[in-house]
Formats: structure tokens, C-alpha cells, sequence
């Protein structure tokens, strides 16, 4: 065979190269196939607030790579009696410790393709309970619909909500929002009554009820004569203030200063060598206040329960 002359040689090689291209047995392209890289949908400020002692659930999004996805704890500490599912990719439980906790989650999918984010919790003490309006921050002109928003929900199932709106401003409308439940309502002369029932307990931040209010003229809304009841499934009022130990601590205060002249009734009893008059005149110029002078022992120290006749006094020693 007469050999081929070299650039014929040359040649022949250019085409076997290309030939091998077109075949993809090039080992220089990407090894990702066009998938997207395994990445945290969610950021690190995404997740719902939590609170001590509140149940709390929040899922972690995880995307690109290759399903099924795996989380574990890479560094750090949850809030104490708060768990990972590393399967379902959820944060759950509920908080027995205020603080604030940074932790590193890495997920992983099926290639072994890992990634890692970093996330901080703080456990704070639940705030009061709340149902506050969206206010425009100028005057209204037109029908305007405003949002409930639900702050600290606790257990509630049922809210009452009473609104004293400006005059001349009239509700043309109450709908449900994102907490779904039934409402009912009705305005009265310029208050509105709302009263709205959840299917569950709702999420903090969550808007219950849009209200459409159309205005005569132009005003400006405010929610300084709003106030809100709200209860558990039990009927309990829930979020309630601490208010009514107040007046109750009033009233034994009082019973207990009026034990004062007992202790000074019987002092005059004891010299018994001038028992004729000179106690009786001196006793009721030092209590003005006790009428039955025949049994000193037994002033009347119960003003608010006149009813017993004081015929025996003997056996009412409070």
C-alpha cells in the first residue's frame, strides 16, 4: 500500500477529531445537566416569628438538585424543645427558653449535592393579644376597605370586636381574608359590632376580616375608640388584661382597720375596783362609733351585713 502523502494525513485526523465530537466523547462540559443547584428557597429571615411557650411549626423550602431532599443540623442549637424533621424539613415544638439562637442547616438530595444555610430564631415573650386596623395614613375620600390584622392569637377560636368610627362614615361591607371562619356584623348608629369565629386558631399576622367603610366626606380613620374580647373553644376569655385584682384588694382592706378599737374596748375592762361610773362615761367619748354600749365586747365590726339582730353577740367573733 503506498502511503498517504502528509497532508492528506493531516486531513483524515481533522475529520476523525470531528466526527468524535459530534459523538459526545468530549470530556469537557458540564456535569450539572442543566439542573439548577441545590439552594434554600426560603431566607434566613423568612421564617414565622416565634414565641415562649407558644406551639410553633415552620417548613423549610429547599429546591433545585435532585429530590428527594434531607435536612440535618450542620451546626449550632435549636431553641430548647424545638425539634428538626430532617425528612418533612420542619422546625417544630414549642419553646421553653427566651433567647436568641443561630443554627446552620445543610440539606442534602439524592446526587449527595449538599448546601448549607444559616438561620437565627429569637424566642421572645408573647406580646398582647391584638386586632388592629390597616389605617390609610391620610383622609379618605371614597369607599375604602380596610384589613383586621390578629397579633398574638394565643388560643382564640372567636373574637368580639367593637369600632366607634368618626360620623357621617358608613360600613358598607365585611368580608372574610386569609383566616377564613364566619363572621357576623352590624353597625350601630357610628359603632360597628363584629363578631368573628375561626376554623383555627389563627396565625400572628394574620388578616381576618376586611371591612369597606364609604365616608360622607372626607375623614380621617382612627382606632382610639376600638376595643376587642376574644375566647377559646372553652368559651375563656383569652389575652384578657390582669386588671380586676385591683378592686378587690380594695375592699379587705378596709374590714381589717376596723378591728382597731376592739383591741382598745377591752383595755377599759380591766381596773374592776371602779366599776361604777367612771368607765361608762369615759367608754363612748372614745368610740363614737358603737351605739350598743351594754356588751363592749362585741362592737360591730361587719357594717356591710346589718341583718343578724344583735340580740347575742356572743358567738359572732369573725
Amino acid at each position: 500500500m503506498v502511503p498517504l502523502p502528509s497532508p492528506r494525513r493531516a486531513a483524515l485526523a481533522l475529520l476523525l477529531g470531528a466526527a468524535l465530537v459530534s459523538c459526545g466523547q468530549t470530556t469537557t462540559g458540564s456535569t450539572t445537566s442543566g439542573k439548577d443547584a441545590l439552594y434554600f428557597a426560603d431566607s434566613a429571615g423568612g421564617l414565622p416569628p416565634i414565641y415562649l411557650n407558644e406551639p410553633y411549626t415552620a417548613t423549610l423550602a429547599v429546591a433545585g438538585g435532585v429530590g428527594p431532599y434531607s435536612l440535618r443540623l450542620a451546626a449550632g442549637s435549636l431553641p430548647p424543645g424545638v425539634k428538626l424533621d430532617a425528612s418533612q424539613r420542619t422546625l417544630s415544638g414549642q419553646p421553653t427558653k427566651a433567647g436568641t439562637y443561630t443554627f446552620t442547616l445543610e440539606a442534602s438530595d439524592s446526587t449527595l449535592s449538599t448546601k448549607a444555610s444559616e438561620y437565627t430564631l429569637n424566642v421572645q415573650e408573647l406580646p398582647p393579644l391584638a386586632i388592629t386596623p390597616g389605617l390609610p395614613s391620610g383622609e379618605i375620600r371614597g369607599e375604602t376597605r380596610i384589613p383586621l390584622t390578629i397579633t398574638a392569637p394565643r388560643g382564640a377560636r372567636a373574637a368580639h370586636l367593637s369600632w366607634e368610627l368618626p360620623a357621617n362614615v358608613q360600613v358598607t361591607r365585611v368580608q372574610n381574608a386569609d383566616s377564613g371562619g364566619l363572621l357576623f356584623w352590624r353597625q350601630e348608629g357610628q359603632t360597628l359590632l363584629l363578631d368573628i369565629g375561626f376554623r383555627k386558631v389563627p396565625r400572628t399576622g394574620t388578616r381576618i376580616a376586611l371591612i369597606s367603610v364609604k365616608p360622607a366626606k372626607a375623614v380621617t380613620l382612627n382606632a382610639s375608640k376600638l376595643s376587642v374580647e376574644a375566647r377559646g373553644a372553652d368559651g375563656a376569655l383569652v389575652g384578657a388584661p390582669n386588671a380586676t385584682p385591683s378592686p378587690a384588694s380594695a375592699t379587705p382592706d378596709a374590714t381589717p382597720s376596723t378591728p382597731t378599737p376592739s383591741s382598745t374596748t377591752p383595755a377599759p375592762s380591766t381596773p374592776a375596783t371602779p366599776d361604777t361610773t367612771t368607765p361608762a362615761t369615759t367608754e363612748p367619748t372614745g368610740t363614737p362609733d358603737t351605739e350598743p354600749t351594754t356588751d363592749p365586747t362585741t362592737p360591730p365590726m361587719n357594717p356591710p351585713d346589718p341583718t343578724p339582730p344583735p340580740s347575742d353577740g356572743s358567738g359572732d367573733t369573725p
